[in-house]
This record gives C-alpha cells, structure tokens and sequence, in this order.
C-alpha cells in the first residue's frame, strides 16, 4: 500500500482502488470512466461501482446522487465486505481520523512551541529553597528586580549580561532563576523564560493563597497533618517560629494573634498581587472585573485583597508571614518571621529589635494600633483590629484632697505649726470608708468618661512578704474573678493621686487581659509570681459589664495563653515565653461528613519558638499567665457577618465608636 500523505495507521480505501494489493482485492466489475464529453440525454444505468480516485487525492469525493426521476439502481454483483478490524484498533483509527483529532494535535504542537520544557529543571534543589527571608540581593543589598536561584537558593538582583545573577549561573554551572515578585522562572545565560507545571509548588511556596473553600476548612474537625519534604508531620497552623537573636517575644504574639479566626482570615483573604491569575489550594483565586474596566482581583470579605495592596508594607508582610504559617503544602514544618521583623524595625524607628529583648505587651499595643491605622481605621472608622477586639470602658474618677501635713493652730494664744500626719486628705475629705479604703465623696464633682480599649489590664495582689529563698514554697494563687472585680463598678482603684472604678459597658467579640506581673520604680523591677486559677471555658463576664448595654452572650472560652518563665529570684533573667493555643472544631468538614463517627476533641499546644509540643489542658493555668485572649462564643461567627454586610454595601453606625477619647 502506498504511503498516505498524512501519519494515520490505517487508510480507508474503496473497492476498486489501484493500490489496494492484490491478496485483498478480489476480480470485480468495473466499468471504464464516463467520458469526458457532455452527458448523453438518458444517463445510463450502471452497476453501483463508483470509479476510483485520482491519486493525489487522500479521500475519494462522494459519488453524484441519481436523478430524483429514476429509482435507485440495482448492482449486478455485490462487492466483498473489507477485512475486519480488531476492535482495538478500530477505537483508534476513529480517534485520528476525526476533526477533532487534527485541531487537538495542532493545539498540542503549538503549546509545545510556546512552553519551552527544559532539562535545567532537574537541578533544582527545593530543600534549599526559602522565601521567608527579606528578598535583597546577597550582593549590593538591593530590594530591586530580585531573583532567587532555585539551585542553591541565594537572592540576585537583575538577569541581564551585567547582572550578578548572570554572572552567577556562568561561574556557578546554577540555571535555573524565579522573580521573586512575578514568580516567573527563567534559565540564565541564556535568558529564556520556562513555563512548566513541575514548578507550580515553588510558585505557590512563594505566595500561598487561599480559596473560600480552604479557609473554610482551616478550623474542620477532622484536618490531618501535612508533611513537609522530609515527610515529617506539621499541622499547619501550629509550627514554630525562628528565634533569629532575641525574638521571642515577637514568636508568642504572632502565634496569639494568627489564631484569632476572623483576624486571620482576614489576612489570609488578602494577596499581594491582586491582577492576573493566582492559582491556590482550591483552583484558581475567584476573580471579578468591574464593567468599567478596571484591574480584576479576587472577591473576599471588607475587601481585603485591597486592602492589603494599598496598605503599609507592615501588613503586607504580617499578611504574608500569616499565609505562610497556615501553609499546608511547606516544604518545612517552621517559618522564619525575619522578613516581617526586618519591617518593624523600621516601622518603629528602632524601638523593637531583633537583638534586644522587650516587653511582649509592648509590642502587641504597638502593632495593634499600627496596623488599625494602617488598614484605614480611625476612632469613627472601625477595622478589621478594632471589629474583633475593640471594647468600651466607663471610668468614673475624682480627685484627691491633697494636704501637706502642716497645720497653723493657736496654741496657747500664740500661732505655731503642727504636724498632723495627714498627707493625702482623704479621710478629711469624706474620701475614705472606716476600713482605710478609698471612696467617692458623693458631695464633690465626679468626672465619667467612656474609653475603648484593645487591652484590658488586671492587677494581682501583692506576694507576701516573708518568702523562701529560692521562692518556690510559697507561691499564691487567687482565682480569676478575684483580678477581674477591678471592673465591676464597685471596686475603687487609687492611683497618682486619683480614685478611679471602672465598668465596661461595651465587650468585644475577643478580649485580650494583660496580667501587669512587673512593677518597676526608681530604683529596682520587680516580678509578681502569683498563679492565676481559670477555667478554659465558659468565663462569665456578665459581672463586669453594664446590665443595660450587656450583650446576648457574656460566656467566654480560652484561645490562647502566653505564659513568662524566669531564673527563681530574677525578674528577668533568662527570659522564656511561650504560647499556649488550641485547635478548633467549628470548621468545615473536609470528608464532608454531616456527624462523624467520632467527636473530636480539641487539642492544646505549646510552642516555644521552635518547639511545639503537645501539653495537658490541665496544666495551663500553671504556668506566670501574662497575656490571654478570650472568644466570646459566637463571636467568630458575629465578626464575619459584620464583615460581609461591609463587604455587601450597607452601612452600619456604631454611635459608641464615636465616643471621643479623654
């Protein structure tokens, strides 16, 4: 048979064909070719056989239809049935014979020549490879056009002839070469572009994001650990935390703060380049175009994508290193926060170091305030800190008489000075009940103010006095309703010359209580060790708050717990902080079971850095408790729906978000 013009296995051909072989063909029939001259009047009826093809042609055209005026006609002898076709390669031949065969080849060689697949992709090291770090040149120090090399992992500006990255992958034998901010692979010297699927994960590696779905089931009851690249089990979420100098007081609060629900799904929600395509866990990023044309980016809650773009390099490196600790495709079970901690440093002109320890709360009051400023917020523009943690407090204060202790008084008919050993005033005043303790004079001005706050600060009772040497005999212990009475509008607080009660007329979904451990005056600092007993779930606030402003729940449970540890008999010496946070079971099913077989239960971790560990619920309290967070239950959901509305157009006033501070 002859060759046919085009790659098929098996070419059809009629009966009658020249170049069909002759153990095929059988003696058939055929009559000469119609002349070329015009058509007699009467066609004349012939045997059925129609005449062969030329041969340049692949297919034979089909046979002219008889006239409509005379019957079909009747061959004198019926050909022979082709040869059978095993119905293997009868499913085949259909596929390559069709049209829809042809298109598909031609689109598949034509992406074949635009995708330039190479073999440089084999030399990549992904154990190396680590985008948590600030992405400057490891050369000239430039943030500008970087690019990392995905061999031995190192960070160059450029790809031109000129570039230290060029003259990297001729010196070093290294090819392979990602933008760190287009994600876009290319092989150096030659300077060509790769586009290849096998590089999915590193481009994901370098900017997680995540679809509704995922976020969704970030919390699910039954998520299973990932592995990293050395198959070793993390659960995304609990990972440590680099400890680069003296950072640690950073790790515990990033690690509270990442599991704060509506905060980081926030954060998460956000993406550094919103134009274009981003592909992540669930498929590709939804994406909506305005009909005015403008930049499309991908739809979430109180337009957070947006957000983060036009916000503050500060939070788009706090989103960032957020994605990063939720990452359940890591090629490590840690994340380095350097890049994050490079930018508070210049945020804070120097204030918060790597190299220098700090003071946790510090911190924490700092970059909350930062970041509500930084996303928009204001005292009458609430945001997505102010949403979730923002509350109202009612301080009622009035001053104290202050006298100095020496009186004129006539004595004797002379006038002299006595001392009367009443320095303050306040039992003089009417400003002090018959057990020594501070008052109001109900007869004097009584100055009420209303202030929100994002931390709310407990007082713990003095230590006694006589101690042992090493402190660990006699350590007090007071309940949590002891430290909490401060805010129930009937306990006096004096301070600097002032007495003051407090009532809080406002709760957040989320309220963070600083336990004040450290005193520190002129001369010395000193460390109150007393434990403080908690429940882990259901704290009552109703106590605390206003009867007339308190809302549909008061019922808190613990999120997380940050907890100081020092040398016996030191304050601060050798320094250790740690967080304790849980898992969570409200999330959506992965397996999509509506009841599981089992009930799930909640799991806490301590995480030092490092280090992450399981540890008993029962030996959270425990521990020097400095910083909790505390959710009231159905508050997640509240923060979200608030957000959606926000999200959706409509406008919701708070009038107590206006309170003017004093």
């Amino acid at each position: 048979m002859e060759a046919s013009p085009r790659p098929l296995k098996r070419t059809r051909v009629e009966i009658g064909d020249p170049s069909l072989s002759d153990d095929l063909a059988q003696p058939v029939d055929v009559p000469p070719p119609p002349p070329s001259s015009p058509p007699p009047p009467e066609p004349p009826i012939n045997d059925g056989i129609v005449p062969p093809p030329p041969e340049s042609e692949p297919f034979p055209p089909p046979p002219p239809p008889p006239p409509a005026s005379l019957p079909p006609p009747v061959p004198s002898e019926a050909p022979p049935p082709p040869p059978p076709i095993p119905p293997e390669e009868e499913e085949e031949e259909e596929e390559l014979g069709g049209v829809e065969y042809w298109s598909k080849l031609a689109s598949e060689e034509k992406e074949e020549n635009t995708t330039r697949r190479d073999l440089y992709l084999d030399t990549i090291n992904r154990s190396v490879l680590d985008f948590d770090f600030e992405k400057l040149c490891s050369v000239t120090l430039s943030n500008v056009n970087i690019y990392a090399c995905l061999v031995c992992g190192k960070y160059f500006q450029g790809r031109g002839k000129s570039s230290h990255a060029y003259f990297h992958s001729i010196n070093e034998g290294h090819r392979v070469f990602m933008n760190l901010n287009s994600a876009e692979v290319y092989v150096l010297p030659d300077n060509y572009l790769v586009n290849d699927p096998s590089l999915s994960d590193i481009q994901y590696l370098l900017n997680p994001t995540f679809s509704e779905r995922r976020i969704s089931e970030l919390d699910a009851p039954d998520i299973r650990p990932s592995l990293d690249l050395e198959a070793k089990p993390y659960l995304p979420g609990f990972v440590g935390l680099n400890n680069i100098s003296r950072n640690d007081y950073v790790n515990v609060v990033i690690q509270m703060l990442t599991h704060i629900p509506p905060l980081r799904n926030f954060f998460i929600r956000g993406s550094a380049r919103p134009q274009g395509r981003m592909v992540g866990e669930g498929g590709s990023a939804e994406l909506s175009a305005s009909k005015r044309g403008k930049r499309s980016r991908p739809v979430s809650v109180d337009d957070a994508a947006g957000a983060l773009v036009n916000s503050s390099e500060l939070v788009k490196r706090f989103g960032a290193l957020m994605r990063k600790i939720w990452n359940a495709r890591a090629f490590k079970g840690q994340v380095s926060p350097h890049e994050f901690l490079q930018e508070v440093t210049n945020a804070s002109a120097g204030r918060f170091k790597i190299t220098e320890q700090a003071d946790p709360v510090e911190f924490l009051g700092w970059l909350l305030n930062r970041l509500h400023t930084d996303l928009g917020g204001s005292r009458k523009r609430p945001s997505i800190v102010s949403r979730c943690l923002q509350g109202e407090l009612r301080i009622e204060s009035q001053a104290v008489i202050v006298r100095s202790g020496i009186e004129e008084e006539l004595i004797g008919g002379g006038g002299s000075q006595v001392d009367k050993l009443d320095h303050d005033g306040r039992k003089e005043g009417g400003q002090e009940d018959e057990m020594g303790n501070a008052k109001f004079n109900i007869d004097k001005e009584i100055k009420v103010d209303r202030s929100p706050f994002l931390l709310l600060a407990v007082d713990l009772p003095p230590p006694p006095v006589f101690q042992d040497v090493i402190e660990k005999n006699i350590i007090p212990q007071v309940p949590i309703s002891q430290v909490l009475a401060k805010y129930d509008g009937i306990t006096f607080q004096e301070a600097r010359g002032m007495i003051r009660r407090y009532k809080l007329t406002r709760l957040p979904p989320f309220v963070i209580l600083h336990f004040r451990r450290f005193t520190k005056n002129n001369f010395v600092e000193e460390r109150n060790p007393t434990i403080v007993n908690f429940p882990i779930k259901g704290l009552d606030l109703a106590d605390y708050v206003d009867p007339s402003e308190a809302p549909l729940s008061t019922i808190y449970d613990l999120v997380a717990n940050i907890t100081h540890e020092a040398t016996a008999g030191t304050v601060r010496e050798n320094s250790v902080w740690r967080s304790q946070v849980r898992t969570r079971i409200d999330g959506r099913p992965i397996g999509h079971q509506q009841e599981p077989a089992e009930k799930p239960e909640e799991k806490w971790f301590q995480i030092q850095d490092l280090i992450v560990e399981d540890i008993n619920r029962q030996m959270i309290f425990l521990g020097e408790t400095y910083i909790q967070v505390w959710e009231r239950r159905g508050g997640s959901e509240e923060v979200e729906r608030i957000m959606t509305k926000s999200a959706t157009g409509s406008k919701q006033v708070d009038p107590k978000v206006k309170v003017k501070l004093t």
